[in-house]
């Protein structure tokens, strides 16, 4: 309810239960008695401060730096448990490739977020509800499947995973692109994007292949 009604409606309150009729005098020049409420003229409504878009912005650059950091150890995990436990041969080489060569901007990341007051980031520290704009990653059970399925569900299960990890952070990358505002963070993406999309197509044909 505005505010003008709340006033209005108080004031016909007051004067029904005083007894008195309202007055429609001209306002007087004399300054009104301490408690008297301001007439709806007055009332100036509070203007839109316009920062909304750009807190969203900075929001979504924080959002990203989190996410990948957290996506990077889910990735390790990944590509640790299929390096110790593939039985296929082309799933060990490419694990082993992956760990070398998708970890240095993750530290750039990490500085980044140093700088901007961002301490260490755990996947308890990231948001995946309704205003998070960007996929979530917990692979945890994905890990004690792959440790305790059979040898030959290994490859293809591990492959899977993987799939729907790298869409996730492509997802996210896209994202960061789009709608963020930090051009060192948007640069970072565009970097991952251009290494994990080959990397997506690497795996979905192994998938095909196994």
């Amino acid at each position: 309810m505005r505010k003008s009604t709340i006033i209005g409606v108080l004031g016909a309150a007051v004067l029904a239960l005083t007894g008195c009729s309202p007055n429609y005098e001209q306002p007087s020049d004399m300054a009104p008695g301490p408690g008297t409420p301001p007439p709806p003229s007055a009332i100036v409504p509070a203007e839109d401060s316009g920062n909304g878009d750009e807190t969203a912005q900075v929001n979504t650059d924080l959002e990203f730096a989190q996410q990948m950091v957290t996506h990077h150890e889910a990735e390790r995990q990944l590509l640790e448990v299929a390096i110790k436990n593939a039985p296929d041969e082309r799933v060990v080489e490419l694990a082993e490739r992956f760990e070398q060569e998708h970890g240095p901007l993750v530290e750039e990341i990490r500085d980044w977020l140093r700088e901007h007051g961002e301490g260490d980031v755990t996947p308890e520290d990231v948001g995946t509800g309704e205003d998070s704009q960007m996929p979530g990653v917990d692979v945890s059970s994905e890990i004690t499947k792959l440790e305790e399925v059979q040898q030959g569900r290994f490859d293809s299960l591990w492959v899977k995973s993987m799939v729907d990890y790298y869409e996730a952070v492509v997802e996210m990358c896209r994202t960061e692109i789009d709608e963020g505002s930090d051009e060192e963070m948007k640069s970072i993406a565009q970097q991952l994007l251009d290494s994990r999309v080959p990397a997506l197509e690497e795996l979905r044909q192994l998938q095909r292949n196994l």
